[in-house]
């Protein structure tokens, strides 16, 4: 009798041994369904340091965004102000922050002086659907029809201080206090309000003052044509206006850190213009003190 119970305890523990190696080279897959709907949970992952969600590392900005001049119900959110900054320069584009291009499509018109008003953005060709998109990173502060042309509109406040216009929308895809990133859908292309067929009439502004968004977007590339944008006067007029009112070119002083880049945006001009009038190079040395024309 000793002798079968020593056995049988032999014999269970071969068992133990041999049944966790009998699986060892198995793949043990969970079933598909069951994959499918542990990928749609959502993740929170904790900063070990602070232990705050990684979602919510932009909640400072964003308050920032909307402490001031957040105004929901009107297109217009800064007419209480009686001036604005000069000389600022913004940031556009980062490791962090990129662009995208709110629709493909063929220019229609342009910023500037249209028959007898002030065409104060660019209309791009579109069919009714297509998918428009947030051109860079911030919050909607407006989103809903105007009656004044606009049709259906959304206006994205972004992380520089810009704002910046989708209108004529067949559809609102957000709404007022939704955060956006460049590349979302917004909205859907349209003909609503004062428009003659489908397009998106996009604007740049700046406390309310638009400029031509051309100044800093390549639309045949769907590229910015620089990361860094100076906020100064003539920012804010047409180039046939900017040159009906200069009597002379304006003059630029080299101060030290000053690149050709940063002059030309500065002044709303290119890089190729200022070696045009200061007969220099790309490669010239900038030394503080020296004075630029722009023309």
């Amino acid at each position: 009798m000793l002798t079968l119970i020593r056995l049988f305890f032999t014999a269970s523990f071969i068992m133990l041994i041999m049944i966790p190696s009998a699986f060892a080279g198995q793949n043990h897959e969970l079933p598909p369904d069951t994959i499918k709907s542990a990928a749609l949970q959502p993740v929170h992952f904790e900063d070990e340091a602070e232990g705050d969600s990684i979602e919510d590392e932009d909640s400072e900005e964003i308050d920032s965004l909307v402490s001031s001049f957040w105004i929901t119900d009107q297109v217009f959110a800064y007419r209480s102000l009686t001036d604005i900054m000069d000389s600022v320069l913004l940031n556009l584009s980062d490791t962090n922050r990129i662009f995208v291009l709110p629709v493909l499509g063929k220019k229609w018109h342009g910023f500037g002086p249209r028959k007898r008003r002030m065409h104060k953005g660019i209309d791009i060709g579109l069919q009714t659907g297509d998918p428009v998109r947030a051109a860079f990173d911030g919050v909607v502060r407006y989103a809903k029809k105007n009656r004044r042309g606009f049709g259906n509109l959304v206006v994205l406040r972004h992380f520089n201080g810009l704002e910046t216009y989708y209108a004529h929308l067949s559809k609102l895809n957000v709404q007022p206090g939704d955060q956006v990133v460049a590349g979302d859908v917004i909205g859907l292309g349209g003909s609503t309000g004062r428009s003659r067929g489908a397009h998106l009439h996009f604007e740049i502004r700046f406390c309310d003052r638009p400029f031509d968004p051309e100044k800093v977007i390549d639309f045949e590339n769907a590229t910015l044509k620089i990361n860094e944008l100076w906020i100064s006067k003539n920012l804010f007029l047409s180039s046939s206006r900017a040159n009906n009112l200069a009597s002379g070119p304006d003059l630029h002083i080299i101060k030290k850190g000053d690149t050709l880049g940063r002059i030309a945006a500065r002044h709303g001009t290119t890089i190729a213009a200022l070696c045009k009038a200061n007969k220099i190079t790309k490669k010239t040395i900038l030394r503080p003190g020296r004075t630029l024309k722009i023309q």
